[in-house]
């Protein structure tokens, strides 16, 4: 897998300065739904949580362990999903964060690994048809 310096300016960026890490804000009214994508295992493995709003996503933050390529992944996911609904079509493919990072053809596999942690936290919303 290449390392960061194999990457444009933005995945590099996402790389260098990663957003959205750690535990999610405390958010008023929100619900929360956590998903996780990969394993130990593989060495790549991608935990993500929602906090959704009368069905808006206010915020989402993540935990991993992988390579450079999924860190850039889950940052830029973890700003795109902030403000958009709370439903599957919402989430951008995995292919749709790889080309907007302008990843390498190998390293395609880490947005697939980021779009999978977010279908399922918000299968794992309360209330929002998945995780009641």
């Amino acid at each position: 897998m290449p390392g960061p310096e194999a990457f444009g300016a933005f995945a590099r960026d996402h790389i260098e300065n990663p957003r959205n890490t750690g535990p999610l804000p405390v958010v008023a009214g929100a619900v929360i739904g956590s998903g996780e994508a990969g394993s130990r295992a593989s060495g790549s493995l991608v935990r993500l949580r929602v906090a959704v709003h009368g069905h808006v996503i206010v915020a989402a933050r993540y935990e991993l362990l992988g390579e450079p390529a999924l860190v850039a992944c889950a940052s830029y996911l973890s700003e795109c999903l902030a403000g958009r609904r709370a439903e599957p079509a919402a989430i951008p493919s995995g292919l749709e964060i790889a080309r907007a990072l302008e990843l390498p053809r190998e390293a395609h596999g880490a947005g697939l690994l980021a779009e999978d942690a977010a279908r399922r936290a918000l299968e794992n919303v309360p209330g929002a048809g998945g995780g009641d």
